[in-house]
């Protein structure tokens, strides 16, 4: 695999960022955070064939920006939290979109499978920790936890129906989204708990950065 150079600010952001939370900067952590996604923008359409699917990808990734920078500031407004869970939701959304756009074949449906059950059991359990500590945030909530765990199954559904590498990093990085969405709803929801900042922060890139990998590695096999 070859290294792309354009990969090295959100690598050196998201260090950053990391080092950031887990020694409690919170200057260092406001300014890195929002160009975290730019960055994986850049690197995502900077080695990326040209392709219609990249207009989506891009866009998730926008909304994935606006979600990261509006709940810097929940703090403040719940609606700020609201806000960010909304934008969020639709970059998963246009994930769920991309999912079962980026096949190699014309199968496109969300038919059930037996193995979709893992993702649906996920959810119900995620779901039962978090319920009785929602309030006024039940309905959005629960919503949330449908798309999150719809968009890991249509990642799931990409098996044999693009190659095994693309498949995997996306398969990967859903995942490790997933973890991240459900680390978030346990602190905000049930209660804090040590070092959440860079856990859920670690996981969240490392999914985003897994799945824009596969993206990529699909549209340039496709295109090729």
């Amino acid at each position: 695999m070859i290294f792309s150079k354009k990969l090295l600010p959100f690598i050196l952001l998201s260090f950053v960022h990391i080092i950031a939370l887990t020694t409690g900067n919170s200057t260092m952590d406001m300014v890195t955070k929002p160009l975290l996604m730019p960055a994986l923008i850049f690197y995502f359409v900077g080695t990326t064939s040209a392709s219609p699917l990249n207009r989506y990808i891009t866009i998730a990734l926008f909304f994935s920006f606006m979600g990261d920078t509006l709940l810097m500031f929940q703090g403040e407004n719940e609606l700020f939290f609201l806000s960010g869970l909304v934008s969020f939701l639709i970059a998963h959304v246009v994930y769920i979109i991309i999912n079962m756009s980026a096949k190699n074949v014309m199968e496109k449906g969300l038919k059930p499978q037996w193995q979709d059950i893992i993702f649906v059991i996920y959810g119900l359990a995620i779901f039962s920790v978090i319920k009785n500590g929602l309030g006024e945030m039940y309905i959005p909530a629960l919503v949330y936890t449908v798309i999150i765990c719809l968009m890991a199954i249509t990642a799931r559904k990409r098996w044999k129906k693009s190659d095994s590498e693309s498949f995997w990093f996306v398969m990967l990085g859903a995942c490790s989204f997933v973890a991240s969405d459900s680390l978030l709803a346990v602190n905000k929801f049930v209660g804090e708990f040590q070092m959440n900042g860079p856990a859920i922060m670690i996981t969240y890139l490392l999914g985003q950065y897994l799945m824009i990998e596969g993206y990529k590695r699909f549209v340039n096999k496709l295109v090729a």
